[in-house]
């Protein structure tokens, strides 16, 4: 068992909700138009961008319609925090510092 899912099953075992992260890392250009369906109806819209779904018997099973297409992560969220807010709180961990901070307007305002 790898470390991920290791510590996956360690994290839901304290009380957080298990999640899919799955990312779409082949194009859908060229294949049925059913495929494709399937990959819009779990969002897996753009190249390369995470989704986070529920760990569910009926969501690995749509992802296995998928499964040349994709990138499947077993993700462990905290209770209280949602899918949308932790994919957030990733982007901004990986955003580098900017290297200054904007304190306040150096000319006063005079009107």
């Amino acid at each position: 068992m790898s470390s991920a899912a290791t510590t996956a099953t360690a994290a839901v075992a304290k009380g957080a909700k298990p999640f899919f992260r799955v990312t779409l890392v082949r194009s859908t250009i060229g294949l049925p138009a059913k495929t494709r369906q399937y990959a819009k109806s779990l969002h897996l819209t753009k190249l390369h961008r995470p989704v986070l779904m529920p760990a569910t018997a009926s969501s690995a099973g749509n992802l296995l319609k998928l499964k040349e297409l994709i990138k499947v992560e077993n993700v462990a969220l905290p209770r209280g925090i949602s899918p949308q807010r932790a994919l957030y709180n990733e982007k901004q961990a990986r955003k580098p510092f900017d290297g200054f901070r904007v304190i306040g307007n150096a000319v006063p305002k005079t009107w």
